[in-house]
Order: C-alpha cells, then structure tokens, then sequence
C-alpha cells in the first residue's frame, strides 16, 4: 500500500484482486482509499499501463473530491463525476505534462 497527497489529503493507493472482472479500480473518498485491480483476469496484453492510466482516472476522482465536486456533474447519481471527460484527462495527461514542461509551463 502507498499514499498520495490530494489537495492536502491523504488518499491510501491499495492493489488488491477484484472479483470483479468488470472492475479495474475505485476512488472512495468518504474512507481517502484508492483501490486497484492487481490480477489481470481478462488477460489484457500491457496490463501495468492500462493500471496506470486507472490509477490516475482514480487520482482525478480524488482530486474532484476534495475539491467539492464529488457530486456535481451530469452523472453524480449514477458515477459521482463524469466519466468521459474522467477518462479524457488521465489518457491525455501524460501528453499534457511533456507539452507543459517543454515550454516551462510548470
């Protein structure tokens, strides 16, 4: 188990296996635990990178929490945020950072 610091938070990051095999990963933000898929069971090929990129849609959920937003968007009462643009941002992001650092952005 590790931490991450959101907004001033602490969120626990917890690998575990999933019986689910609909399921990658969660943020709970009433407990501050994040908590990811560690068993490939639908035999994905790069499943390490498809974890990462759950691990920061997870991170992004977090981030909306303790933001205030836990609950404001167009499907909070199905997902809590919207997913599609969730998903957008965790694909992009580590474009964004490079594009970022590259021009000092940061």
């Amino acid at each position: 188990m590790t931490t991450v610091n959101i907004l001033g938070t602490e969120y626990k990051v917890i690998r575990e296996p999933f019986a689910d095999a609909d399921t990658d990963g969660y943020c709970d933000y009433t407990s501050r635990e994040i908590r990811i898929r560690d068993d490939n069971v639908n035999e994905v090929g790069d499943f390490d990178e498809l974890m990462r990129k759950q691990l920061r849609h997870e991170i992004i959920h977090a981030f909306l929490a303790e933001s205030g937003l836990q609950a404001n968007f167009e499907h909070y009462k199905q997902f809590g945020h919207e997913e599609t643009i969730i998903d957008w941002i965790a694909i992009q992001f580590p474009k964004m950072i490079k594009a970022f650092q590259s021009v000092n952005a940061i």
